[in-house]
């Protein structure tokens, strides 16, 4: 068997055979060195990966093989404090209003390249890259610099790395039409709510057409990709769409993505002094309290200000609302920086088996049955590819029946897509906390939630629901 030195020599090379088996050998320790300081399996999961890409690209300059494993540490280190700084809470508290600087951990096609193509696909598109073209998307998309920066490292003008980005996220997507004609980009979270799109990749064959799905850390992230038009569609909260929609954005609302399914965590020295009945005692206990939110135009801050009045005149008092991914808040509700957070399971589950809270409340006590988060799909594309889009929406359809059928093995799914507890995610689908059935589009359950997004001043006019919401025939 070779040693780890001498496989470093022949990667440097280019031999990709001996860089796979580098990465088999040191995934692992890469792996545990992201989950220590990230303490997120997502996370850390994007660290390793980003990790061993920029390995790959930097190889030829490590002179000294014996120094690998300290220097993909330092790589793991580095990937991890950039995966850090792109989920503080002060970069997703956006409310759109300065979407085009959000920085998003995946808004770029390069970075889809990456995560979801074959792992020679990617290493013969990076080694196709070379001089400023190369230099630029590494520090670009591996390293997270601004155009600022990588200009003055290069020595080249702004407007130059701009166009040579833009050129190789043409070839980038000219690559991956070539190997997929028929070919829809999906993008998701980890949470249960964007369960449908995880099980029917996994059991998607990808004969008649490729699905291409992406994991998110955050709601700007994946917003910014579906405008940027590095997605074709993705899971997203209505709410949320429907601000799209009125600013512009050309979406329809093709499917219900799930009904419910979304839980309020509180401290577990908090939880012991709520009244638990009725709503108006639930809703004078949360005001005034520090509450994590997935983002400032989520379905579940609208609950809490057109339901429990929380913010509103005339309601029980205000409350802080903090924005931050949903797979970042169990760690500050650990530590009491929050009173409690409100997000999609299972992330309120995971918090009561870590100990450090305890789900106070359901979204369906505030509101049964209500419409959380939608399949968006850009309008070009459902205007160019209404076949393939049909197909995909029967296969989300299909989801919805395994999800039901088999609740453990679509669990096992999720955890497998996310790396969230599987225990919990099973927890939430047996206990039917989200509910998967009838997902057609639907004009009455739209305009219930046009009509909170608007008491909750998320929306400043009426949506035009008959453009947005898809027609049956699609």
């Amino acid at each position: 068997m070779n040693t780890y030195q001498e496989l470093i020599r022949q990667a440097a090379g280019g031999n990709q055979n001996a860089f796979s088996e580098l990465v088999r050998r040191f995934s692992s320790m890469a792996r545990a060195v992201a989950l220590q300081r990230l303490h997120d399996p997502a996370l850390a999961e994007d660290a390793v990966q980003e990790t061993f890409l920029a390995a790959w690209l930097h190889l030829p300059g490590l002179r000294n093989p014996e120094a690998f494993p300290g220097w993909l540490r330092s790589i793991v280190t580095r990937s991890c404090h950039r995966v850090l700084r792109s989920t503080l809470p002060g970069v997703l508290a956006s409310d759109l209003e300065n979407i085009d600087s959000i920085p998003a951990e995946d808004a770029d096609p390069f970075e889809h390249f990456a995560r979801f193509q074959t792992r020679d696909m990617i290493l013969t598109f990076l080694a196709a890259l070379s001089g400023v073209y190369r230099e630029a998307a590494v520090q670009r998309y591996l390293l997270g610099r601004s155009y600022e920066e990588i200009a003055l490292a290069l020595g080249v003008p702004v407007g130059t790395i701009k166009r040579r980005l833009h050129e190789t996220r043409d070839r980038m997507m000219r690559a991956v039409a070539g190997q997929h004609a028929r070919t829809i980009r999906v993008g998701y979270l980890p949470i249960s709510d964007h369960l449908l799109p995880m099980i029917a990749h996994q059991r998607h064959d990808q004969a008649s057409f490729h699905v291409c799905l992406r994991k998110f850390l955050s709601w700007s992230g994946l917003a910014k990709a579906l405008i940027n038009e590095s997605l074709d569609a993705a899971m997203m909260m209505a709410p949320l769409a429907m601000v799209l929609h009125n600013r512009g954005v050309p979406l329809k609302w093709a499917l219900d993505g799930h009904h419910e399914g979304s839980a309020i965590t509180v401290q577990k020295s908090i939880a012991r002094n709520l009244t638990r009945t009725p709503r108006q005692a639930w809703s004078r206990d949360l005001a005034g309290a520090t509450i994590g939110l997935p983002h400032a135009l989520s379905t579940h801050g609208m609950l809490l200000r057109s339901v429990l009045g929380l913010g509103q005149t005339g309601g029980p008092g205000p409350f802080r609302a903090v924005y931050m991914s949903p797979s970042c808040m169990g760690r500050p509700l650990g530590r009491q920086r929050l009173d409690g957070f409100f997000c999609a399971e299972p992330w309120g589950l995971m918090a009561e088996a870590a100990g450090t809270g305890t789900v106070l409340l359901r979204s369906h006590d505030l509101s049964p049955e209500h419409v959380c988060c939608v399949l968006v799909v850009r309008a070009d594309f459902a205007h160019s590819h209404p076949g393939l889009l049909a197909d995909y929406l029967n296969l989300l359809h299909a989801a919805a029946d395994y999800a039901h059928a088999r609740p453990l093995e679509s669990a096992a799914i999720q955890s497998r897509y996310t790396g969230v507890d599987r225990d919990a995610a099973a927890f939430v689908l047996t206990r039917g906390f989200v509910t998967f059935h009838d997902l057609a589009p639907d004009l009455g359950r739209a305009e219930q939630v046009m009509n909170m997004a608007q008491n909750a001043g998320m929306l400043d006019r009426p949506c035009d629901l008959q453009a947005l919401l898809l027609p049956a025939a699609h």
